[in-house]
């Protein structure tokens, strides 16, 4: 899902933004001493900041896993497309029924021959099935409103769980993405993918029995 991944590294950009400012203050305190014409020395100011990036304790999660072995991710992708081609299929044979429909309709008006009752019943007909048809392709349309509805269904899941286990163990989780590499190099020691992806597919699976 790429919009969970462009929410998750939008996150992400704001942590690595902080970590870059908290080293680029460590930094200039531990290298801030100058000497004076007259060899005074000015010994370097520490700004404490609000986490020690050597105590930092921080953790990522794969994206790409979740998105592809969430459970939930599964299960509305499958419903989502199931519509989608249903409403394909349908659009389909109404768009064959009203050309068929209108060509016989204009050859019937071009030779004359058919009574002006039939011809209004022809052209009701038309009518309705244009309408029809402008309604299966609002359905379509409504299919992305729906999708965006169930990613933030999905942002908020993967969220209130990761508040629910962190509980102080990590100072910034991060997300991680082949396909959009914020972070170009990462310690597979603090990967917890694999632990969130069992708890949100656990979870999920226990409020699907329930429904």
């Amino acid at each position: 899902m790429k919009n969970f991944s462009l929410i998750l590294n939008g996150i992400l950009a704001i942590a690595i933004a902080i970590l870059f400012y908290q080293v680029s203050t460590l930094k200039n305190a531990g290298t801030s001493t100058e000497t004076s014409s007259s060899d005074k020395v000015i010994k370097p100011v520490i700004i404490e900041s609000a986490t020690n990036l050597v105590d930092a304790k921080i953790a990522y999660v794969n994206t790409d896993s979740i998105n592809e072995h969430y459970d939930y991710i599964a299960d509305f992708t499958k419903v989502i497309r199931g519509k989608k081609a249903t409403l394909e299929a349908q659009m389909q044979s109404m768009t064959a029924k009203f050309q068929q429909e209108y060509e016989a309709f204009q050859q019937s008006a071009q030779a004359g021959v058919a009574p002006q009752s039939e011809l209004q019943k022809q052209q009701t007909s038309l009518e309705r099935q244009q309408k029809e048809l402008a309604n299966k392709e609002l359905q379509l349309q409504n299919l992305g409103v729906e999708l965006e509805e169930k990613n933030l269904e999905l942002n908020k899941s993967v969220k209130d769980y990761l508040l629910k286990i962190n509980n102080g163990r990590f100072d910034y989780i991060l997300s991680y993405s082949d396909m959009m590499p914020t972070i170009l190099l990462a310690n597979p020691k603090l990967d917890i993918t694999s632990e969130v992806l069992k708890g949100i597919n656990d979870e999920y699976k226990s409020k699907k029995g329930k429904k």
